[in-house]
């Protein structure tokens, strides 16, 4: 089964890129989540730094075994994002407020360095374009290590959990489509809970259809009901890997006449 590890601890190091800035604080010990923009892009001046800052960090490696992967994960990194480990480049990432990964393992020493080039500068390539809001600059959400089997939901999708889950409402029951990406070996299996974490219904395969009879509908703040979707991959009866993902059962259509229901 995975391993969360938070990296947000002060032993991070963040340089600012910027000629005209002091010497004195070219460099310093910071913890995340961190933006170089927290007093320049509030003070209603319009003229924050937009540009290229380096945050660099050392780690030991995490336990893990032979048949396990060590993955890093960024909740958001604005703007464009470059992820070095032990000066060996591993990915690039563009956009400011989607999560993505990277599997650290075919770099990975017993102790290593990591360095993250972030960039807030305009750029014509990467949304949005324009808005009435500070490009906040920084690594400015959670920062974690995972360790995986290598027989795992995937990772690298697109930043999702690896999961997605389509309920259309059917008369009075629900059909629900599981699809699930993976990597390395298994097989897929899943339950479905309601909301007291009772299970009311199974499948297999990583792309299942079930239904779902007399579902709990979903409504809004006045009754925003969430059932939880929990998918396992299993090889040879051990379960590899597990994401639970919560969802709400409920259809939406637009009408050109009458608008949106």
């Amino acid at each position: 089964m995975s391993k969360t590890i938070l990296l947000n601890h002060s032993d991070w190091h963040f340089t600012k890129e910027n000629p005209g800035i002091p010497t004195a604080v070219m460099g310093e010990a910071i913890a995340l989540p961190h933006t170089w923009n927290a007093a320049d892009g509030t003070d209603g001046g319009n003229d924050y730094f937009r540009g290229t800052c380096t945050y660099t960090k050392e780690f030991a490696a995490p336990a893990h075994a032979d048949d396990e992967e060590v993955w890093l994960e960024f909740e958001g990194a604005a703007m464009t994002a470059v992820v070095t480990l032990n000066d060996q480049e591993l990915t690039r990432h563009a956009g400011g407020y989607s999560t993505f990964r990277v599997n650290l393992t075919p770099a990975l020493a017993a102790q290593n360095t990591l360095t993250v080039t972030v960039d807030n500068s305009a750029n014509r390539t990467v949304y949005p374009q324009k808005a009435d809001f500070t490009f906040y600059g920084g690594i400015y959400r959670d920062v974690s290590l995972l360790v995986v089997s290598k027989n795992h939901i995937a990772l690298d999708y697109l930043g999702s959990c690896g999961v997605q889950i389509t309920p259309t409402v059917n008369g009075a029951n629900a059909d629900i489509t599981v699809k699930t990406r993976i990597e390395g070996e298994g097989e897929i299996e899943f339950s479905i809970l309601d909301a007291a974490g009772a299970e009311v219904l199974t499948g297999k395969g990583s792309d299942a259809a079930v239904t779902l009879a007399h579902p709990h509908l979903w409504d809004g703040v006045r009754d925003p009901y969430l059932y939880t979707c929990a998918v396992r991959l299993v090889l040879n009866g051990a379960v590899q890997d597990e994401v639970r993902q919560r969802f709400g059962v409920r259809s939406f259509h637009v009408d050109q006449q009458k608008g949106f229901f």
